[in-house]
């Protein structure tokens, strides 16, 4: 059925489940994993470098973020070795998260998009994150979005009447 699938991640807890489970779908499909995450494109502020008296500030802030993709993209590449998929990782940089992703999955002729329903800046109270809302609009190919396990976060309508 499919054949690569692509898995953005964040590193949140709810983006490492969707990897997880991602992983675990791409195994039974005979998959393939096209793991990425997209590097903040911060905007050029001397205002920054000023506040934080440091002329390397935008190159430490730099080395954080590739720091911090390594890791998240490790988390992925090891889940798919554990699984025995294979699994190739991308780091891309935008201002517009959703745009990385779209790109990523044509650039890399993915058949699907597997992602979290939210990632670090969404709250339980959110139905989607923006990323994710964004990529579902804009995407030309099949997305799954990921949601949490555990009690669904809705509640039946009380009625008034009995339930048999």
């Amino acid at each position: 059925m499919f054949k690569r699938i692509l898995l953005p991640t964040d590193g949140s807890a709810l983006s490492r489940q969707a990897a997880t489970d991602g992983i675990l779908l791409a195994k039974e499909c005979g998959a393939e994993i096209v793991a990425v995450h997209v590097l903040p494109v911060p905007h050029d502020d001397q205002l920054d470098a000023w506040l934080h008296h440091d002329p390397l500030f935008a190159v430490h802030r730099q080395a954080l973020f590739e720091k911090s993709a390594d890791t998240f993209l490790s988390f992925v590449a090891a889940g798919a070795q554990a699984q025995q998929v294979r699994c190739v990782c991308h780091k891309a940089a935008a201002q517009e998260p959703y745009q990385a992703i779209l790109d990523t999955a044509r650039q890399e002729r993915c058949d699907l998009i597997y992602m979290a329903s939210h990632g670090w800046k969404g709250g339980a109270a959110q139905l989607l994150g923006s990323q994710t809302v964004k990529v579902l609009h804009y995407s030309e190919i099949p997305v799954l979005v990921h949601k949490t396990r555990g009690a669904p976060m809705w509640r039946p309508i009380d009625t008034g009447e009995a339930t048999p």
